[in-house]
Parts: structure tokens; C-alpha cells; sequence
């Protein structure tokens, strides 16, 4: 299930969503028909439905939100943690500040192409960001080796290690995903809700086809959403790579780059 949620266009899961819903609340409204005209204790089910649904799409969103902020301030901490240790290896002797400043500069290359890739071609900048940090180690151990008992060194690699970390879990955090269980109950749920809508209607011996339609466009619209946010490597909703990219910039053009931070 999980690997279907992944793998299926969003426009293609919102258009089954939305048929599922009208689907449902027209087999709601044929099961309707064929029960007396008690309406009342119905619709005070029907709010009830409605109200937990209600619940049930914003702790969802929520959950995605939570994960999209996540992974954008990660980038952020990324590039700041990148642009620290590039100041900081000006401060060791040539040739081994030349040599660190060069690995930073691909390194920030490698992690700008990561960000911007597509779902395919992650796995390729994520290896090429795994042997980079791995060079990297190496060659920042030798450069503080000499000076290992200075306050240099132990600066030099607090700020590699930072952003060697910062490096992994943004990759695990792309990774994550909202759990497949959650995100069918709310299809679920919102399935039964618009049967119950369907039924409810029939009893009454009303037919809002219109307003019903609307209510589920907007549950789709919601759904959808939730979907969007949780595909951080291929939705519509995308991490802005814009910190990373200055960084590139700066790195480039200017041996003491200056820290990236976010625009509000």
C-alpha cells in the first residue's frame, strides 16, 4: 500500500478519491430510500461522522505540515552548517585550507543537485554526497592532526561534524513518510462519512447533489494536500532550494563566504 501511495500520480488518486466519495454517498442515498422517514437520530450521527472526520484531516495535515517544515529548515542548517566550516578551514595552514575549501565547494554542489533532483535521480547525488562527506573526514583528520591540542581543531571539527550529521538527516527525513495506515483510514473514514451524507439526504427526502459535490471537492482538495505534502521529491509542493543555491554562489565567488540564512 505504501508503495501505491508513492508510485501513483497525485492527480490520478485525487480523481479516484473524488469518484469514491460520490460512489458512496450514492449508495448511501439508493440504501436511504428503502428506510422509513426517521431523519432525526440520523443526522445527529451524520454531524457526529462529520465533526471526527473534520479531526481526523487536520491531525493528518498536521502530521504532513510538521514533516514539509521539517525538511525545510533542515536545508537552511544544512547550507549555515556548510558555510561555517567553509570560514573555519581559512584559518588552517595551505594546503591544507585550499584542499578542504575545494571538497566544500562540490560538497554544497552535490547537495544543491540533491534538493533539486527528482525521486529517480536522488540516489545517485545521495552516493555522491555519502563519498564526499566520507573524503571529506579523511582530509579534515589529517589537516587538524598536527594541531589537534588547539582550540583550531576542535573547532574546525565541531563544524565538520555538524554538517556532516545535518547531511544524513535530511536524507532520512525525505525519506520519511506519513504512515500508509493513516492515510487510508482517512480515505476510509472519509468513505463512510459520504455514504452516511447520501443517506441521510434520502431519508429526509432531500437531494443536494450540488452542495454534496462541493463538500467532496473540498475533501479531495484536502486530501490531495495531505498526498502533496507528504511527496517531497516529486508533489507540486517543493522544498525551496534557494539557501543552498546562495551558498553555492558564494562559495564560488568568495573565499569567506558568508552564512545563508532564510528569507522571511
Amino acid at each position: 500500500m505504501d508503495d501505491l501511495l508513492k508510485q501513483t500520480p497525485l492527480w490520478l488518486l485525487a480523481c479516484l478519491f473524488f469518484v469514491g466519495l460520490l460512489g458512496a454517498s450514492g449508495l448511501g442515498n439508493r440504501f436511504g430510500r428503502r428506510r422509513p422517514a426517521t431523519a432525526s437520530p440520523q443526522e445527529h450521527v451524520l454531524s457526529g461522522v462529520m465533526g471526527l472526520l473534520a479531526l481526523l484531516i487536520a491531525f493528518t495535515f498536521g502530521m504532513a505540515l510538521d514533516r514539509y517544515e521539517t525538511r525545510r529548515e533542515l536545508v537552511v542548517a544544512e547550507a549555515n552548517a556548510i558555510s561555517t566550516a567553509a570560514m573555519r578551514v581559512q584559518l588552517l595552514d595551505p594546503p591544507a585550507a585550499t584542499r578542504l575549501s575545494e571538497l566544500l565547494r562540490r560538497y554544497a554542489e552535490t547537495r544543491l543537485r540533491y534538493g533539486l533532483a527528482t525521486a529517480a535521480e536522488k540516489p545517485v547525488h545521495q552516493a555522491a554526497s555519502s563519498d564526499l562527506r566520507d573524503l571529506i573526514q579523511q582530509e579534515a583528520i589529517a589537516a587538524v592532526r598536527p594541531i589537534r591540542e588547539t582550540p583550531l581543531a576542535a573547532m574546525i571539527v565541531t563544524s565538520m561534524n555538524e554538517f556532516l550529521d545535518l547531511g544524513a538527516t535530511r536524507e532520512a527525513t525525505i525519506a520519511s513518510r506519513l504512515p500508509a495506515s493513516v492515510v487510508v483510514a482517512l480515505g476510509v473514514f472519509a468513505l463512510v462519512a459520504a455514504g452516511l451524507l447520501g443517506s441521510t439526504l434520502a431519508v429526509a427526502g432531500r437531494s443536494d447533489r450540488t452542495l454534496s459535490a462541493l463538500l467532496f471537492a473540498l475533501l479531495t482538495l484536502a486530501f490531495a494536500m495531505v498526498l502533496d505534502l507528504d511527496r517531497p521529491q516529486r508533489g507540486a509542493i517543493q522544498i525551496s532550494q534557494e539557501p543552498m543555491a546562495r551558498l553555492v554562489a558564494s562559495l564560488a565567488a568568495n573565499p569567506h563566504p558568508s552564512v545563508a540564512t532564510p528569507r522571511p
